[in-house]
């Protein structure tokens, strides 16, 4: 689960819209957004050395003699299992997670990294051990922080084809649950996304020069990644340059229509360049989109749970419900909110539809065997 646009990262915090804000032409092209030229940066202190593709998933001789027994199971789904059950007993599906992206083989030895990293370790661990490992984003429902600002749900995993037959491999939700839209990408926009967190990292440091470096070899590996786009965005508004700002805003937008840290970044680069009605537009729609979204009245209730303010809890639940009335959570949480009101009966009864929905959806996804963080369909 990660924030913003960013796999595995955090930098700016916005709320989607279901529709871009009418707005003005880009300024700049994508050659000027990613030459840097308007920053004028100082060289960086120390030597920038950006990772090959060969570096980022590169097993090392250690890891080749981890995968080295494997070769002699004949059967995928078999040597499958054996590799799961390996990295197991190594302690890898109780890896630290870390907001910090590093490369497969420093995944494996450091045993800390963040969904990016982990995905990118299985996948070279996997095809290592010639089995079919794919990357595959993954849409995961939104969540809200206490103060309204939304938690993108970004992600990526892995899926193993083997004997006609599909593993997803996860190391984020367990137990994986196959409702979870899945949207399969390439290597390159895996090793997109690698240079696209590095960037970001690097910009939370202050390292300014990195991070363009970064964001850089992300822009001509893939391009069409809003991600890029948006910390290109915020490397530029931390710099006051709000109309480079705007442009790399924009070129996300032109990706993905939603994309929340634009639209909401883009607001703040509006008021920044004095112009009102534009940031207002922006603003408008990012509060539309929460009215609309019933996750985000679910974050409403869950924090008026949590302050006891539980009539108000309810009046949220009932926002949630009539928008998506098949969710099991939102009935879990007005059986909790019942409980508290001392309606015993009525929270038995959301109970019961929470364990009704849950055991559909667990149908519906197809998933019969859990191990861990993977799911057999």
């Amino acid at each position: 689960m990660v924030r913003a646009s960013l796999l595995g990262f955090v930098l700016f915090v916005g709320a989607a819209a279901t529709a871009a804000a009418a707005s003005r032409e880009p300024l700049f092209d994508e050659d000027e957004l990613v030459s840097g030229s308007a920053l004028a940066l100082p060289p960086s202190a120390a030597p920038i050395v950006v990772p090959t593709p060969e570096e980022a998933f590169a097993l090392d001789a250690e890891m080749e003699a981890f995968i080295a027994p494997l070769k002699a199971v004949r059967e995928q789904q078999r040597r499958m299992a054996v590799l799961i059950k390996a990295m197991e007993t190594r302690g890898m599906f109780s890896l630290d997670y870390a907001e910090v992206t590093r490369t497969a083989s420093s995944t494996f030895h450091d045993r800390q990294g963040n969904c990016l990293s982990f995905t990118m370790l299985f996948v070279a661990l996997a095809r290592a051990a010639d089995l079919r490992a794919t990357y595959q984003t993954v849409d995961v429902p939104p969540q809200w922080a206490h103060d309204g600002t939304v938690v993108i749900a970004s992600h990526i995993n892995t899926v193993v084809r083997t004997d006609g037959e599909e593993t997803i491999v996860d190391f984020n939700i367990r137990p994986y649950r196959g409702t979870h839209r899945g949207r399969s990408v390439d290597d390159t926009y895996a090793l997109g996304l690698f240079y696209t967190n590095l960037g970001a990292e690097a910009m939370v440091r202050g390292e300014y020069a990195g991070a363009l470096a970064y964001l850089r070899a992300a822009a001509a590996t893939h391009s069409r990644i809003a991600g890029v786009w948006v910390n290109l965005g915020v490397l530029y508004a931390r710099h006051k340059q709000y109309e480079h700002a705007e442009a790399a805003y924009l070129r996300a937008l032109e990706i993905d229509r939603d994309e929340p840290s634009a639209l909401a970044n883009l607001a703040l680069v509006y008021d920044a360049l004095e112009l009102p009605q534009l940031a207002a537009e922006y603003r408008e729609r990012v509060q539309s989109y929460r009215e609309q979204n019933p996750y985000y009245h679910f974050a409403s209730a869950t924090q008026a749970y949590e302050l006891q303010q539980f009539a108000a809890a309810l009046a949220s639940l009932r926002k949630a419900l009539r928008l998506k009335p098949d969710e099991q959570a939102f009935y879990a949480l007005r059986g909790q909110v019942q409980t508290a009101l001392g309606k015993s009966r009525e929270a038995a009864r959301s109970f019961a539809l929470a364990r009704e929905y849950a055991l559909a959806a667990e149908q519906s996804a197809q998933s019969p065997v859990e191990l861990g963080g993977v799911a057999l369909r």
